[in-house]
């Protein structure tokens, strides 16, 4: 499979067999090489390379050759695929590290500005600079939630949302919840926007039906609205999916009478969604305003 995007090309090949791949993988590259000479492409090898994913029983000492004519290209444990760091061990965690370096630079920027301008202005700033990151992708990486590192980067949201209120400041050696000040500001926390960036993707992909590629693997139930979940033998793929992840919190959707269907406009969908997660982020105990499962859980079973 080749995903061509601007002056970037990826190839993808799957085999059973290791030996298999890299023979196909040459094959193509081959080819690939005559259909660049025949059109006056030119190759810059400097910036070719190659990760392989595979299972942890595959025996990966055995070296085979990848590369075009006598330019072998190098074989690399992680690299960026449209902005995304994918790692050969299928994880999230250098584009979560990723994130977390680039937002921490965009809330050092907020932190200096903070005196010269008001705060409509740095919310502004925040939703410009440091939001993006967040919502990049989050569909795919966000599925850990509660990861360590995942904590780290909420911990970094609360530092950028009290900048933002102007309370960086501790008040009696502690500094002040940031629950009120999320409400007060209108927004999201990083766990929840990975459940709005995730539902309203899966929303376009069943109204558009496209890409089809991933829509195909979206079942409906015969007997309702609802997304049949698929199975999967590991625990670990089943939580990174974005398949499973999104038809689950769909089904959930459709019964806090949020549907998809019979929408007149998918920023309908959108602006439901988020009044819903706002008042289930909102949730608190009477005089007790920590942070609760079911604030950033949507399927946590917390009564208050």
């Amino acid at each position: 499979m080749f995903v061509l995007f601007a002056d970037d090309l990826n190839l993808f090949v799957a085999h059973s067999c290791r030996k298999s791949a890299y023979e196909i993988a040459n094959q193509i590259l081959n080819e690939l090489y005559n259909y660049c000479v025949s059109n006056r492409l030119i190759i810059n090898f400097t910036k070719c390379c190659f990760i392989e994913f595979g299972s942890g029983s595959l025996d990966l000492n055995e070296k085979f050759y990848l590369g075009i004519l006598n330019n072998q290209f190098e074989k690399v444990d992680k690299c960026k695929f449209l902005g995304v760091c994918i790692s050969s061990s299928l994880n999230w965690n250098d584009q979560i590290d990723h994130v977390i370096s680039q937002v921490s630079k965009s809330c050092g920027t907020m932190y200096r500005s903070r005196l010269h301008v008001p705060r409509k202005i740095l919310r502004k700033i925040y939703m410009a600079l440091i939001q993006p990151y967040f919502i990049y992708c989050i569909s795919l990486w966000g599925s850990s939630l509660h990861s360590e590192k995942m904590n780290k980067l909420f911990i970094l949201q609360k530092k950028c949302v009290r900048i933002i209120a102007g309370k960086t400041a501790k008040e009696s050696g502690i500094f002040v919840h940031t629950k009120p000040i999320f409400r007060n500001l209108n927004i999201l926390t990083i766990f929840n926007l990975y459940t709005y960036i995730t539902a309203t993707e899966t929303v376009k992909i069943l109204l558009t039906k496209s890409p089809i590629n991933i829509y195909k693997n979206f079942q409906n139930s015969a007997r309702s609205l609802r997304l049949i979940i698929p199975k999967f033998k590991h625990e670990s793929l089943k939580r990174m999916s974005f398949i499973y992840n999104g038809s689950k919190i769909i089904n959930h959707l459709l019964e806090c009478d949020i549907p998809y269907f019979g929408l007149i406009s998918i920023p309908v969908f959108k602006s439901r969604l988020k009044r819903h997660l706002l008042f289930m982020q909102s949730k608190s105990r009477s005089g007790d305003e920590d942070w609760l499962q079911c604030n950033h859980d949507i399927f946590s079973d917390i009564t208050l």
